[in-house]
């Protein structure tokens, strides 16, 4: 049997070319199952998982609705379902849509769905604007037909046959397989970058396979904490836990309660760091408020400006430490500090040097952080090659006992 390809389209809306798109596919010589997440009318003979099948119990309420958003939320509830079963029944090798700004919310909620390596495609106009609420972070690749995809022409017809050769050479590919070394994930910054580098190299050399995740909240810790849960990891080193202070003071890269969970839940070696942990993330200088400009702030980029957090949000930030590590295996998690400052421009002299907020930080966990977890403070600044050093040996003595 040849692979399956799974085909979400608003039937309704997109029936010719979608069946355009099946058939471009199946020419490739790959099964297509066609689901209909349309919204507006029963679906044609054509369709293998029929509107009524997504919408589930929802199909009179989704039918009779008046607002959109609504009724799309709960079309995305019944895709996203039908999306697991199919996976979990072998009946999903890869994940092609085609749509709108609607169909694409909901085809790309459902690709959330499954693994990291299973091929999956949008094509939509969508593709040329802001992308963050499709992709977030995963293995989405979108194509943009120039035109919209709302009858077949010469060029969405071209198109349609380049998103059948792009999912067939994506399937071709094979299947995400995990390392035959044992990985480990760090997260980074530009500014913790330097202790990023030398546990990179001392990892690898050492015969570890290391995977670096930019910590940018969605298309970062969240992916992240999403492939640990999965199993890729032997261990994590979180050198860079930002986006926790932006869950507690309004930056642009917050996780959710996720973040900090992943290594905890799967009783894995986990060193956390608070680097960057100082750093509030904000957007341009012109979409800042009075309040913030008040603030704190360093310039890091043209598109992004950063606030310093004070003591009172660096305690917030503890707190979240202690709630979500607190529930670690003992000995498989540790909270490594620098003293020194957590990231370039936390460092004696610079524009975030506040040492009396890291100490808020640093009282607060320590008073809240059960026995079972260690915490280390080290007399060095983060990017301090002995800081590395320090990480590096903690972790690698929590990993020789899991061996054991």
């Amino acid at each position: 049997m040849g692979k399956k390809v799974v085909l979400c389209s608003t039937m309704d809306t997109k029936a010719d070319e979608a069946l355009f798109l099946k058939e471009e596919i199946e020419r490739n010589g790959l099964d297509v199952i066609v689901v209909d997440m349309g919204m507006s009318r029963k679906s044609p003979d054509c369709v293998d998982i029929s509107q009524a099948e997504v919408a589930g119990e929802n199909l009179e309420r989704i039918l009779s609705s008046k607002v959109r958003s609504e009724a799309i939320n709960m079309m995305t509830d019944g895709l996203k379902r039908v999306v697991r079963e199919l996976y979990e029944e072998k009946k999903l090798d890869a994940i092609i849509s085609l749509g709108g700004s609607g169909g694409t919310t909901m085809a790309s909620a459902a690709m959330h769905e499954l693994p990291i390596g299973i091929p999956k495609l949008i094509v939509t106009t969508m593709a040329s604007g802001n992308t963050l609420p499709y992709v977030q972070g995963e293995d989405i690749l979108l194509l943009n037909p120039v035109v919209d995809v709302q009858n077949l022409n010469f060029l969405t017809r071209y198109m349609l046959k380049e998103a059948a050769s792009i999912l067939t050479g994506m399937i071709e590919a094979g299947v995400l397989s995990k390392s035959e070394k044992k990985a480990i994930a760090i997260s980074c910054f530009g500014v913790t970058t330097p202790c990023v580098d030398r546990l990179t190299a001392r990892l690898e050399a050492l015969g570890y396979e290391v995977l670096i995740f930019h910590a940018r909240g969605v298309s970062g810790g969240k992916i992240m904490e999403k492939m640990i849960r999965s199993g890729y990891f032997s261990g994590v080193i979180d050198v860079t836990t930002t986006e926790i202070i932006d869950e507690v003071a309004g930056g642009i890269y917050p996780v959710g309660d996720e973040r900090l969970r992943g290594a905890v839940k799967m009783g894995i070696p986990y060193i956390v760091v608070p680097g960057a942990l100082e750093m509030i993330n904000l957007g341009t200088e012109d979409s800042l408020t009075e309040t913030q400009k008040a603030r704190m702030l360093y310039k890091h980029s043209p598109a992004s400006v950063k606030m310093r957090a004070d003591a009172n949000e660096m305690k917030k930030a503890a707190a979240l430490f202690a709630e979500r590590l607190g529930c670690s295996i003992p000995g498989r998690t540790e909270v490594i500090i620098p003293l020194k400052g957590f990231d370039n421009v936390d460092s004696e002299g610079k524009v975030f040097w506040l040492p009396e907020a890291d100490k808020a930080f640093i009282d607060e966990l320590s008073s809240k952080l059960p026995a079972t977890v260690a915490v280390t403070s080290v007399d060095c600044h983060i990017n301090d090659e002995a800081f590395a050093e320090t990480i590096l040996a903690r972790f690698l003595s929590m990993m020789e006992k899991e061996e054991k």
